[in-house]
């Protein structure tokens, strides 16, 4: 009975922070987060084989976050509760496909991974990077509303510096998501998402030089785990920009490069399967009177999926 109600105010937490049988648990910070890869299984589900990706320590444990290798989504688990495994069916899931194939050798170095799903509908997917200007509350409530008024799908590529800099903001979208009003797929978009419009992009974004990538990946995360949140296994480059070694780094974080091929501000068109890329910090006012197009056009019809669902079938 006593682990069973732990596990329960785990989970409970990792959905909200604010959960009162966890809120002493929910205070302390996350500590010595690295990048892991191990194939386990949980203890209590030992039929079930995840992909372990990181490991850190909390309230003096250590808590694993793993990824369910045939569904994408993820879970954290106490290492205790894990084992690994010598079950090697985790080697042909579409976790692995998709990590091994959209790491590969970049075409060029902008909008590499995947752009499109073989999907019945639409992956809206919005970015949240550092900006002076404001929040765009309208879309995310336009969005619910496109969806029938409850639980839109959305990816949020969200920075982390985003995040320490518009906690109101943050905690609205949040409480959304506690209501049902929204199903966020949180998405990793860099910790500082560095950018010179002076530079080319060969010297730009993550390709800055000194850029400590590792960092900018674990720092978004821990921030996304402290607030008790769960980082999916997608990654987004800032600019869309990246380059092999980029991409080398991002495989053995264990990350699926996320691209798009409808970017709403640069004149580019939704159609069955896209990846819509808008901006949510009113970086593009362009790209946010598209998407009200495109919603106006779906007559209160607009499909939208969850982004795991784009590998069911991607067709790029």
């Amino acid at each position: 009975m006593r682990r069973m109600f732990f596990r329960i105010c785990l989970a409970v937490f990792f959905i909200a922070a604010s959960f009162s049988g966890c809120i002493a648990f929910a205070a302390d910070g996350i500590t010595g987060l690295k990048a892991i890869f191990e194939p386990i299984t949980d203890k209590a589900e030992a039929r079930r084989v995840l992909i372990a990706i990181r490991e850190f320590e909390r309230s003096s444990k250590k808590w694993r976050l793993a990824v369910d290798p045939e569904t994408f989504e993820t879970i954290i688990l106490p290492v205790h509760d894990t084992a690994r495994t010598d079950d090697s069916a985790w080697k042909d899931t579409p976790f692995i496909r998709a990590l091994e194939i959209y790491n590969a050798r970049p075409q060029g170095i902008t909008n590499n991974g995947v752009i499109a799903g073989n999907a019945d509908g639409v992956f809206l997917t919005v970015d949240l990077c550092p900006s002076k200007k404001a929040f765009d509350r309208e879309m995310f409530t336009r969005t619910i509303k496109a969806a029938g008024g409850h639980g839109a799908p959305v990816a949020i590529a969200i920075s982390g510096l985003w995040i320490e800099r518009h906690k109101a903001q943050f905690d609205w979208l949040m409480d959304k998501a506690r209501e049902g009003a929204l199903r966020i797929t949180w998405v990793n978009h860099s910790f500082t998402h560095p950018f010179d419009p002076e530079r080319p992009l060969e010297e730009n974004f993550l390709l800055t030089d000194g850029v400590d990538f590792e960092k900018e990946v674990l720092e978004t995360e821990r921030l996304l785990l402290e607030r008790g949140l769960m980082p999916s296994p997608f990654f987004r480059f800032p600019g869309l920009v990246s380059d092999e070694r980029l991409h080398s780094r991002l495989k053995a974080m264990s990350l699926i490069p996320i691209g798009a091929n409808a970017w709403l501000a640069k004149g580019e068109r939704p159609k069955t399967g896209s990846i819509i890329l808008v901006h949510g910090n009113g970086n593009e006012p362009d790209g946010i009177k598209r998407l009200y197009e495109y919603y106006d056009a779906s007559t209160g019809k607009a499909r939208l999926l969850p982004l795991r669902e784009a590998f069911t079938g991607v067709v790029d």
